[in-house]
């Protein structure tokens, strides 16, 4: 049984607005995170990942609510009591301080010595892949150089946890993905738990072994990247990890993920090898034994972008439902009518709004 190192207990955070109203941003977060964990805070804008974060951190302190760090309750204990460091998207380095002494700084604070210092300096940029950039100051470096020096200077003193609010956020694409790679070998090597923050989905999945998804204050799932994304448990879920088809029937909101939506080129080559496929055009039934479900439909759109091309199709009752595909085009006009289908186990039943 894994060991858990944070637990975090009716987190809930209030503000006062421009007007002097108070407005709540946290609602009652209850999470626990094991200890070396890689566990991912996704959100839009807005949704208080970053609040949470900073509680977590000291920075902030929650209206009600505990936070508890290996056992010990650190809920009104100042930043530098806790256990825990942060690296921000803006790196936030010392620009008159070189390299070494940036990542030396906390090392100082604790009074630890020259000689242990520029040890523990030297390990961390050799751990960095910055041998050799130890007198440069932070302007002479570039944007991923810069990334690392802050993550040297946040886990030279071997927090219990790491807290990352969208480090690569300003970074460029390439290099994003190169350093995301670069941040889960690095927590692996480590052992310590990270707790990461960010809106981009693609990163969430490709980085966590769980996933956090909040939305408005309120954390909706929390599960492994493949439970997020084919197991989600409402409507708000599904439409952000990743694009979901959300149907309505008799009242229930199912969520259908468009690569699993089933063009009629597909069911009929599906046809050739499962008796049971019919793929004459039907109402759709979500819950009946077949399961297999197909309707006609007609082309709205398509469009093409990051490698897929993709269908928006009207169905008979009117819904909307978009298919993706891989490439850049496929056998079918817009206005054209066509017969669309999905294996009924892939179309998962979530709360409406996240109710």
């Amino acid at each position: 049984m894994p060991k858990t190192i944070l637990e975090l207990t009716g987190i809930t955070k209030r503000f006062l607005d421009k007007e002097s109203s108070v407005s709540e941003v946290l609602t009652g977060i209850n999470l626990s995170i094991h200890e070396g964990e890689f566990v991912t805070l996704l959100g839009a804008s807005g949704c208080g990942k970053t609040t949470l974060l900073r509680i977590i951190a000291g920075l902030e302190y929650p209206d009600a609510g505990r936070v508890i760090l290996s056992g010990e309750d650190i809920t009104d204990k100042e930043p530098y009591l806790r256990n825990v460091n942060m690296v921000f998207q803006n790196y936030a380095l010392f620009p008159h301080m070189t390299v070494a002494d940036n990542i030396a700084y906390g090392l100082k604070l604790k009074k630890v010595d020259k000689v242990q210092r520029r040890q523990r300096v030297e390990e961390m940029l050799s751990l960095v892949q910055l041998e050799g950039f130890g007198s440069r100051t932070p302007d002479k470096l570039s944007g991923g150089q810069k990334q690392r020096v802050a993550i040297a200077r946040a886990i030279v003193n071997n927090p219990k946890v790491l807290l990352l609010d969208e480090p690569l956020g300003a970074l460029d694409l390439k290099l994003r993905r190169q350093m995301q790679q670069e941040l889960k070998r690095l927590q692996k090597r480590l052992g310590i738990t990270f707790i990461y923050i960010t809106h981009d989905q693609e990163e969430a999945i490709n980085m966590s072994d769980r996933i956090g998804v909040m939305n408005n204050g309120v954390l909706e799932q929390v599960g492994t990247p493949n439970e997020v994304y084919y197991h989600p448990k409402t409507s708000y879920v599904a439409g952000f990890v990743g694009d979901a088809n959300l149907l309505i029937k008799d009242g229930e909101t199912y969520a259908l993920r468009m690569e699993n939506v089933l063009l009629q080129q597909d069911i009929e080559e599906l046809e050739k090898h499962q008796t049971s496929v019919d793929i004459r055009a039907s109402e759709i039934t979500l819950e009946d034994d077949c399961g297999f479900v197909s309707c006609s439909a007609v082309v709205l759109e398509k469009s093409y972008a990051g490698g897929q091309l993709k269908l928006l199709l009207a169905l008979e009752d009117e819904q909307q439902i978009t298919a993706s595909r891989f490439g850049i085009d496929y056998n079918l006009q817009v206005g054209e009518h066509t017969i669309v289908g999905w294996k009924k186990n892939n179309a998962v039943k979530v709360a409406d709004n996240g109710k």
